[in-house]
Order: C-alpha cells, then structure tokens, then sequence
C-alpha cells in the first residue's frame, strides 16, 4: 500500500471519534432505511468518509464541545449527499440494474470521488486555472496537486488528461499554452506514444517553432516507421522552412 494511502487509512480509521457519540436509535433518517443498525450506519458512513477522504463534520453539525449533531440538518452538505445518494441509488436500479450480466459493477460514492470531495478530472481543473489564472498558475497546479495526490488515484497523472489538455488549447488557438502543457508533459511522464509527440510537434507547429516540431514528428517516425502522417509533415515542414530561408 503507498505510503498516502496507509497514511489516509490510518486517519479515517478514527473518522468517527468517540466523542461523537453516535446515538443507538436515529430520528432523521430520510434516505437510508429507517431501521438501519447503528453498525451498518457507521460502516456506510465510513465508506463516505473514504470515498470523499473527510471526517464526520464535513456532514453533520460540530457543537462548540465538538460533539456531533447527527440529527440537524443545518449543513448544506448532508443535503447535498442525500441528493448524491437518492441518484446512486437510481443509477444502479434504473440503468445498472438492467444491464444484460451477470456481475454489474455498481456505482459507489468512491466510484468518481477518488478521495477528493469535489470530483474533477484533471484535465478540467487544469483548463480552469488556465484559463482565469494563465498558463503560469495552470502549471503549478499540476505540480501541487501532483505532489499531493500522486499514487492515491484521485487525479490521472498519466500523460492522457495532458495530451487532451492540450489537443483543447490548441482547438482554442492557445498555441503557447499547448507547447507548455505538452513540454511539462514530456518533463514529468516521458511518454512514448505516437499520439504525445503528435501533439507535442502540432502545438510547436501552431507556436511557429518549425524546427522543433520537425524534430518531434521524426521522433515518432524512429519509433514508428510506418507513421505515413508523420513523414508527410516532415516534409511539408522542411519546405516550408527552406523556402523562408
């Protein structure tokens, strides 16, 4: 198990503390069957905490003594997870539930949350921050984030949410941002595939570095011999730059 994830087990193992004091019968239950025992309660509300990786006062309301008001329904997040819990359970009756197999793979909190109370791909909170904060800000949120989820499979940081990332930048004429996406890219995962060092040579193409974009289709060209496409830019590439010169 990585070193994040024990870490985080170990934390939520006293996700329900004791000063908590979960009471024996519950008066609020609105989802959730009615004659839930107090052992099945707590294990679901532990699974919520792992799958969010939050304790009991994300939810329920915390009293100046630090007990829990499970009851009240003062936060705008157990409301919010009672909604969350009435369309998992249609997902899984309505759709999942009629799927022709035998072992459907039902939907749990954990199954988009990951750990992370507000479930984003990483692609998408990079674009964000981009977009409001520049280029600048965009990059470093990958390295934070990076630094802080990396092995606990919250976010992918695989080289496709980047190679996606920047395949939108350069639909929006973002030709800078693209290259520096793409060279972080390369900087953090190395990636071999044909498709990253296509968009690494097109967002170099688009930021009028020829030279380098010629550089990376040869590159897919030695690991790819048969990349027709990519023989064809080379060349188009080369005249383009012969004739400027």
């Amino acid at each position: 198990m990585p070193l994040k994830r024990l870490g985080l087990a170990l934390f939520l193992l006293s996700a329900i503390p004791a000063s908590a004091q979960i009471p024996d019968k519950f008066t609020n239950l609105q989802v959730l069957p009615k004659d839930t025992s107090k052992a099945d309660l707590q294990s679901t509300m532990r699974k919520f905490a792992f799958a969010l990786n939050v304790r009991c006062p994300y939810c329920h309301m915390e009293k100046d003594d630090k007990t829990i008001d499970f009851a009240s329904d003062d936060k705008q997040n157990k409301k919010t997870a009672r909604i969350m819990l009435q369309m998992v359970a249609t997902i899984n009756h309505d759709y999942v539930g009629k799927l022709d197999t035998t072992a459907p793979a039902h939907v749990e909190c954990v199954t988009c949350h990951h750990g992370i109370t507000q479930p984003r791909t990483l692609n998408a909170v990079l674009s964000d921050a981009i977009e409001t904060q520049g280029i600048d800000a965009g990059i470093k949120q990958y390295h934070d984030l990076r630094d802080k989820y990396y092995g606990t499979g919250s976010y992918d940081f695989s080289e496709t949410p980047l190679n996606q990332l920047a395949e939108s930048l350069l639909a929006r004429h973002k030709s800078k941002e693209a290259v520096a996406i793409m060279e972080m890219n390369f900087a953090a995962n190395n990636p071999q595939s044909v498709w990253a060092f296509h968009v690494l040579a097109m967002s170099h193409q688009a930021n009028g570095e020829t030279e380098k974009a010629i550089e990376d289709f040869r590159k897919v060209v030695a690991l790819h011999p048969d990349d027709t496409w990519a023989k064809q830019q080379i060349e188009a590439l080369s005249a383009t730059k012969g004739n400027s010169n």
